[in-house]
């Protein structure tokens, strides 16, 4: 869970530079060097996902629907984790008093 959360952010700060360098357009990509962002796991799985797109070789821009869309299903796997969690609660307490 830790790691996860390193990650998480690890991948808000690359999409925060990718936004503050205006590298949201192909014509605007730009390499992780301009950027001045490691080239990691986080980054990998951010292209891997579609979030960092490369029209050329080297440069890559920020597909804001694909982040979007990852932050939702994020957000999703979240609140069902916890519904399920409330469920296993709510069943163990309604178990103790049987």
């Amino acid at each position: 869970m830790l790691l996860m959360a390193m990650r998480v952010r690890r991948q808000r700060a690359i999409v925060r530079a990718f936004e503050q360098a205006g590298a949201v357009v192909p014509e605007h990509a730009r390499s992780a060097e301009q950027l001045g962002v490691p080239v990691g796991a986080a980054w990998q799985q951010l292209a891997s996902l579609a979030v960092l797109r490369s029209p050329a070789s080297r440069r890559w821009f920020l597909d804001r629907a694909n982040w979007q869309r990852l932050c939702r299903r994020r957000l999703a796997l979240a609140a069902a984790g916890v519904t399920g969690l409330l469920l296993v609660l709510l069943f163990a307490y309604s178990m103790r008093w049987r």
